[in-house]
């Protein structure tokens, strides 16, 4: 508001290419507040307030085929309602973790640069 303030004060002294920028940029923002509001009350985006998912949709979350987690089953993280497997956020979260990859030394020697552990191999080419 106090820009749109400032801009009548000195309107005087902007020219009309100025003032037609200033008025696409007003209607602009007022779309972005619009837009915003649409987006925010989309049904397609209707938040999933389920505690617990199934197989499928587990699987389609952790971006893995729905059988790696039932052969895997007894070794992951996950709620058990008689028969019933099912997964929580904290379960997907923990399989994540669990299955992530760390870049480490070669050969576990800390200090020691992968290139200074490289050596040539044993079949190589002897020169004459």
């Amino acid at each position: 508001m106090a820009a749109v303030a400032q801009a009548n004060a000195g309107s005087a002294a902007l020219g009309p290419n100025e003032l037609q920028g200033l008025a696409a940029v007003m209607s602009l923002l007022a779309r972005v507040g619009d837009i915003d509001a649409l987006l925010s009350s989309r049904p397609s985006e209707v938040r999933d307030n389920r505690l617990h998912i199934g197989y499928s949709e587990a699987a389609e979350r952790l971006n893995i085929p729905e059988n790696w987690l039932r052969e895997r089953i007894s070794k992951l993280p996950h709620r058990k309602f008689g028969k019933f497997v099912q997964f929580a956020e904290e379960d997907l979260r923990s399989i994540s973790e669990m299955h992530s990859v760390k870049p480490s030394m070669a050969d576990g020697r800390e200090g020691e640069s992968a290139v200074m552990s490289l050596q040539p191999s044993k079949r190589s080419r002897k020169r004459f």
